[in-house]
């Protein structure tokens, strides 16, 4: 019987999709009836009341207490969780590849790097490698994981208020994620391009996310759509609220992402619950997550991109039929179906509150 699961990661933050996903699974937990706290290195100063210093977690787990440690990046507190002997549990978020991050910043391509090899480590030695998705599953599976399984993340959407998109004209084409250079929002911007130059000359597409870490990339960039001639046709959003990402799903016509490396991929489900059709690049967890909920293109090439969106857009018996597929795929993502999951992975490695022992 188990009368605690505690979750453990390097930092909490605002705004952040895995802290979010963090703080929504501690309620499930509860609700599980486990007691269950949240520990972080680093702790957001507007989550000060949610979390306790990762630093006290050896001396306060307690016999009969299990542990999740969710992984996205290097930490030194996988040397932590090698040396509890509690049941332990990685929630593996996936790690970015470090080439991408080689050029614009070497230090957090190091800690990429870092969190790879503790991956190595941590996998075959814990009970139980989840995945949020089937694509980081396989990847802690052929690291040595000896048990994994796939409980997708705990979304919270009504915080952006949902109803069904108003696209505005011109066109509004939308991305929402960290600018980094494994989202290839280069791709986007040449497909904008090719698309003002034939079947939509009035597109616009919202770059929508943090710009710091990446500062090079992010010039690099902006001198992109330069030369392409469509400076003026990108608006540059940095990282808005959630009142402000909620109304700007509202605008938007179509939701694109050319992304390379995506563990799970959020935005796919808030794009989801506005109604908004999806453009996506088939590659890491994009197609498992969009589960059919979307186009999906397998190449680059900005021309058949910019055909794709121009379709999402004026296709109407597509676009209402994109939209039923994403009202259905989102039902796989509710509460209850994830609270159901979450329930049986603990089950599977004897972690069960202690009421119903």
């Amino acid at each position: 019987m188990t009368r605690a699961v505690h979750q453990l990661l390097p930092d909490l933050a605002a705004g952040d999709a895995i802290g979010t996903i963090t703080l929504q699974t501690r309620r499930l937990l509860r609700e599980l009836g486990f007691e269950s706290e949240i520990y972080a290195s680093v702790v957001d100063e507007r989550l000060r009341d949610e979390a306790r210093p990762a630093a006290r977690i050896e001396d306060e787990l307690r016999d009969g207490d299990a542990l999740i440690y969710r992984m996205s990046i290097g930490s030194p507190l996988a040397s932590t969780v090698l040396r509890l002997r509690v049941p332990r549990i990685v929630v593996y978020h996936n790690i970015t590849p470090p080439a991408y991050y080689r050029a614009t910043n070497p230090r957090v391509a190091q800690r990429l790097e870092a969190g790879r090899e503790e991956l190595a480590l941590l996998a075959p030695r814990v009970d139980l490698c989840i995945g949020d998705s089937a694509f980081n599953a396989e990847e802690a599976r052929l690291l040595g994981a000896r048990r994994t399984t796939v409980v997708p993340p705990l979304v919270d959407l009504r915080r952006l208020r949902p109803r069904p998109s108003r696209p505005q004209q011109p066109p509004l084409l939308v991305f929402l994620s960290r600018v980094a250079p494994n989202k290839r929002h280069d791709d986007l911007i040449r497909m904008l391009a090719a698309l003002r130059a034939s079947a939509q000359p009035d597109a616009r597409l919202a770059i929508v996310g943090r710009f710091t870490d990446t500062e090079d990339y992010v010039a690099a960039l902006r001198d992109l759509a330069c030369e392409l001639h469509v400076d003026g046709a990108v608006d540059w959003m940095g990282r808005l609220d959630d009142v402000q990402a909620g109304d700007l799903y509202a605008r938007a016509a179509v939701y694109v992402c050319a992304s390379e490396h995506e563990g799970f991929c959020v935005p796919l489900l808030e794009a989801m619950a506005f109604d908004v059709p999806i453009v996506a690049y088939a590659a890491a967890a994009v197609p498992d997550t969009l589960g059919g909920a979307g186009i999906l293109l397998r190449h680059k090439d900005p021309l058949v991109w910019a055909a794709a969106v121009d379709r999402a857009v004026r296709d109407t018996t597509l676009r209402a039929e994109l939209i039923a597929r994403g009202r259905r795929r989102l039902q796989d993502f509710s509460e209850d179906a994830v609270r159901t999951r979450l329930a049986a992975a603990l089950r599977e490695i004897g972690v069960v509150p202690e009421a119903q022992t």
